[in-house]
């Protein structure tokens, strides 16, 4: 059995820690720290190491001294709390503890209206508030060659949502000598995780395409078959119960089992410019979440939600030469996480990056969001690679309304 301790709002991103943890990846944009620290761009600025995150083709794409390449890990979190609630329910678990105490201690007296009305105003400060938490954890093995360039690689993607919900009845006569009853408050904190695991073979190729005005250039395809596994969680917690809360995620938990494909093109008409398109996650699938048991004195039931993977389709174009990348993504659709909730991201991405000696790499990079859901976001990143084999590279990233991220690697080429 695994069991963790949850202690209010942290919920939402202990759950995706645990989907995690017994499973085997807005949100931070990108899925390595180099793409992170360049605004999530990776479409056609992506090297063939992380190439299977972005666009199966870019796998064809390396230089003569590249023979092998491993990515372990690269690993990226973020939370976005536009309505502060987290810090909300802190306080409120402060001054509930407060309250309680009182009111155990008053053997039927009235309590302070100082404090009760304290207690309402932190209460009804958390309503309608809503936190998201995002996770991924990428790994990749690759081979270029001129035959048939192949990585294998893993990648999981969890996203967390939390959302509090105010009863009025909780409110209502409630002063000094008519207290709230602890044990039966309607509020509640409502909360789902969903998990995406990949495990996959990208391949591509390229083709020469002579002409006597671009003699260089070169289309490459790629794609990528995958086994696919989803995680799906919900839970559901009265406000007064924030403090002694035991879920058994092992036991709650729903997943499946799916086939998916992603496939890539790019188009090099000369060798420093590069035109790519990706179609990730062809096949839709679906999953119902658990039906969690209502908290002792909560009557109003939580209904299963169901966690979605979508077909997302990205265009994008970079140039790029021995010091100096420059890239740009956009989504050409949206891209939603549960059926019943309206949350949907779509971004226009760009990015650049300075090359040292193929020593230290500086980055930098903006992502501007196409959807209500979302606010724009920039990012910087540092990338330190001595001798060109052994390379770390970190990325933070913010945004407004608390929306902040990060990001780490390691990899190693040959």
């Amino acid at each position: 059995m695994m069991k963790i301790k949850l202690q209010g709002l942290s919920l939402a991103v202990a759950a995706a820690l645990s989907v995690s943890a017994f499973s085997s990846q807005a949100a931070v944009n990108g899925a390595d720290a180099r793409s992170v620290g360049m605004g999530g761009t990776g479409v056609a600025s992506a090297s063939y190491l992380t190439a299977a995150f972005y666009n199966p083709a870019l796998v064809a794409h390396y230089q003569q001294s590249d023979d092998f390449g491993v990515l372990l890990p690269a690993v990226g979190i973020s939370v976005h709390d536009p309505d502060d609630l987290n810090q909300k329910v802190d306080d409120f678990q402060k001054v509930n503890d407060q309250l309680e105490a009182a009111i155990d201690n008053s053997h039927g007296a009235p309590v302070s209206d100082a404090l009760v009305n304290e207690w309402k105003a932190a209460l009804l400060a958390m309503d309608e508030g809503k936190l998201k938490a995002d996770i991924s954890v990428g790994a990749a093995v690759a081979v270029p060659n001129r035959y048939l360039s192949m990585s294998l690689f893993t990648q999981a993607q969890i996203v967390s949502l939390a959302k509090a919900n105010i009863d009025p009845a909780d409110l209502a006569g409630v002063d000094g000598t008519n207290p709230p009853d602890m044990d039966n408050l309607q509020s509640d904190v409502l909360g789902i995780a969903g998990g995406i695991v990949d495990v996959g073979l990208a391949m591509g190729k390229s083709f020469d395409l002579p002409m006597v005005s671009l003699p260089e250039q070169k289309v490459s395809v790629g794609f990528s078959p995958k086994i696919q596994q989803l995680i799906a969680v919900s839970f559901q917690n009265t406000v007064s119960q924030f403090d002694d809360s035991d879920f058994d995620f092992e036991e709650e938990y729903r997943d499946d089992t799916a086939f998916n494909l992603d496939v890539g093109l790019a188009y090099q008409p000369i060798p420093a410019v590069t035109v790519g398109f990706s179609g990730r996650n062809l096949f839709k699938q679906e999953l119902e979440t658990n039906t969690p048991t209502s908290p002792a004195g909560k009557t109003e039931k939580f209904t299963a939600k169901t966690l979605l993977v979508e077909p997302k389709y990205t265009l994008g174009v970079a140039y790029s030469n021995s010091w100096f990348t420059a890239a740009a993504d956009v989504d050409l659709n949206e891209q939603k996480y549960f059926k019943e909730f309206d949350l949907a991201t779509q971004y226009a991405r760009f990015g650049m990056e300075l090359n040292g000696w193929d020593w230290v790499q500086l980055r930098a990079g903006y992502s501007l969001s196409l959807t209500d859901s979302a606010k724009d976001t920039m990012s910087a990143g540092l990338g330190l690679s001595p001798f060109g084999v052994m390379g770390v590279d970190l990325a933070l990233q913010y945004g407004a309304d608390n929306n902040y991220g990060a990001a780490l690697q390691f990899a190693f080429t040959m």
